[in-house]
């Protein structure tokens, strides 16, 4: 994964707001490691996360799916699910659809809301051509 392209979004940025959109991992700013959900302190080096950067997941493979069926009432129903493994960090992050399987590579894409009553917006998996 690198950091260095054209697009702005994806350098490192400091990690005030810890809401952060599901394209982006913590990295400690000690030794490298990353990570995908808030934590105290990095899982390595024991430095606290709070002043930890985020980058931009861009590509990942796809480790497993599921299709969850009975969801909340403000949740869309199937819910496709996929376990992702995106340079070193697991995701478990919502498919665009159930077409994803094992082995595939995937980036994030689009702008969605997991439950109706939230405005929040993330991106969901999609697979990447490999034209």
């Amino acid at each position: 994964m690198t950091d260095s392209n054209d697009d702005p979004s994806a350098a490192p940025v400091r990690s005030r707001e810890r809401d952060l959109p599901a394209d982006r991992a913590f990295v400690c700013d000690d030794c490298g490691t990353r990570w995908y959900y808030d934590r105290r302190r990095c899982p390595d080096c024991g430095r606290s996360s709070a002043d930890a950067a985020t980058v931009r997941l861009e590509t990942g493979t796809v480790v497993a799916t599921t299709t969850v069926e009975t969801t909340p009432p403000d949740v869309r129903a199937p819910n496709h699910l996929a376990l992702v493994r995106f340079d070193g960090v697991q995701v478990t992050a919502q498919a665009a659809d159930g077409d994803l399987a094992p082995g595939d590579t995937v980036r994030f894409e689009g702008s969605h809301r997991l439950r109706e009553s939230r405005d929040r917006r993330d991106p969901r998996l999609v697979a990447v051509d490999d034209d």
